[in-house]
């Protein structure tokens, strides 16, 4: 009886030692995963520094630049993504809806077929053709985008600015 008794013990401590070790592990990966996280972004900051400063660039009105660009960009995406064009321009050809439509139809694809499918081939048979009709979908909105004469003067115009803010940024 006591080696029984004993012998649940010492299962219990280990069982309860593995717990908390497997616990720990998740914590000091979810540290390590924002270290990591933080370190690429400041050698990202530091990279983008030491450019401008390769090119004789005050390196904060650079990067002040270059975060203008980036969000003049975001609004260029933004027609990728929805498909409709800025100041009542209509929609994008053979866009409609965007890339946002496609991932929805392709999510609303999934849903009917019982996704995820854990090796079910009726659900796979079914959610394959989605996922390459959401491809052509994705694939059709870019080229139709690329081509778009409202998109390339969008851009163009974000690129020049970036290039003037730049030129006009106190040298070192």
């Amino acid at each position: 009886m006591q080696i029984a008794r004993l012998s649940l013990v010492i299962a219990s401590v280990v069982l309860l030692g593995s717990v908390g070790r497997a616990h720990a592990d998740a914590l000091c990966i979810a540290s390590a995963k924002a270290d990591y996280l933080a370190c690429k972004a400041q050698c990202k900051d530091d990279f983008q520094s030491a450019k401008f400063a390769c090119r004789g660039v005050e390196p904060n009105c650079g990067k002040a630049c270059l975060a203008g660009r980036d969000s003049c960009f975001d609004d260029v995406n933004a027609i990728l993504d929805t498909g409709v064009l800025p100041n009542g321009g209509g929609n994008l050809d053979s866009c409609v809806g965007g890339t946002d439509k496609c991932k929805a139809d392709l999510k609303a694809a999934r849903t009917a077929c019982g996704a995820p499918c854990n090796g079910d081939t009726t659900c796979n048979d079914c959610v394959d053709p989605a996922q390459v009709t959401a491809f052509v979908c994705r694939d059709t909105c870019r080229d139709s985008w690329r081509a778009n004469p409202t998109v390339k003067a969008l851009a163009s115009s974000c690129r020049s600015t970036f290039k003037n803010c730049v030129a006009a940024c106190p040298t070192l």
